[in-house]
């Protein structure tokens, strides 16, 4: 004999099987199940060479700098790429994505610039998470015009404010000349934002700029392994110049990566985070590993036989 449970009656015994199964229950209601995964484990973000300071490593500048030189090579992280297995059981039979969300946990880096984050989902959609964020640069002898990461803690979610900026500037001023009318512009979002070690939730957020190419090695994507066309593929974050004290023009961004990409989509399966260093000096980690945010709806009723 074939019992149908309405959709109503489904969400609580869905809720109570998940309970027992163990599985991370964040939140069950008639519409959504939302979860968290997370995978632990320390990412170690390598270089070609770490320690600019180095004689060998210092040499480096030279080699990649002189007419004709090769292109700079880009590492990829220690754990390549690190993966989150999200089972069938997690969510309802028949489920889609609706919202997913990332978080970064614990990033150490000494040139956050040289770093590039992309998510790829199970059924190969993929989202740059941060690319060319802290707009650091080197002086000729090594040293760094930015603030050293330490501890940072990321959330990337569509839905906040703004993305991460593109900027070495700590106290979220919009210009450091105080005779430019932005200096008086101040984005609070982006206040301590390379210091503060609190949880910091922004929109995924990539800056492409020639020639660096935002290109991962394999096994990410095919279509992302060429240094050539890769840099296409990946939506550029842009924000609109505001006006000095028309706050109607603030904070508005008009492109840039979206996460809303994998909605609609089964969330079963191995997700993947791509992390790789795309210059030759310093070197990092994400001491604290990520976690997936996953939010799917059930669009179907709960069968029992």
């Amino acid at each position: 004999m074939k019992h149908t449970l309405s959709r109503v009656q489904a969400k609580p015994l869905a809720a109570a099987v998940a309970l027992l199964a163990g599985l991370p229950v964040a939140s069950v209601n008639a519409d959504a199940v939302t979860r968290t995964f997370a995978n632990p484990r320390p990412i170690v973000i390598q270089d070609t060479c770490a320690d600019p300071e180095l004689p060998e490593c210092a040499a480096l500048l030279e080699t990649y700098t002189a007419e004709g030189a090769p292109a700079v090579p880009v590492k990829a992280a220690k754990t390549y790429p690190s993966m989150i297995n999200v089972p069938k059981s997690a969510f309802p039979k028949g489920a889609k994505i609706k919202d997913v969300n990332v978080t970064i946990k614990g990033l150490y880096h000494d040139y956050l610039n040289d770093v590039d984050m992309l998510l790829v989902g199970p059924n190969g959609q993929y989202v740059m998470l941060a690319s060319n964020v802290s707009s650091a640069g080197a002086t000729p002898e090594g040293g760094v015009l930015g603030i050293v990461a330490e501890n940072l803690n990321w959330k990337f979610d569509d839905s906040a404010t703004l993305p991460l900026p593109r900027t070495t500037r700590n106290n979220g001023r919009l210009s450091n000349r105080t005779t430019n009318a932005l200096y008086n512009v101040i984005y609070e979002e982006w206040v301590d934002v390379w210091t503060d070690t609190a949880l910091r939730t922004y929109k995924p957020s990539d800056y492409d700029n020639n020639p660096d190419t935002d290109h991962f090695p394999a096994p990410a994507p095919v279509e992302l392994q060429d240094p050539e066309t890769s840099i296409a593929l990946t939506p550029t974050t842009v924000l609109t110049t505001p006006t000095p004290g028309d706050e109607s023009t603030y904070k508005i961004v008009t492109n840039g990566p979206k996460l809303a990409t994998f909605n609609g989509a089964d969330p079963s399966g191995q997700w993947k985070l791509y992390v790789v260093d795309d210059f030759y000096w310093f070197a990092g980690e994400i001491k604290g590993g990520w976690s997936l945010e996953i939010t799917a709806d059930d669009d179907q009723s709960c069968s029992l036989q």
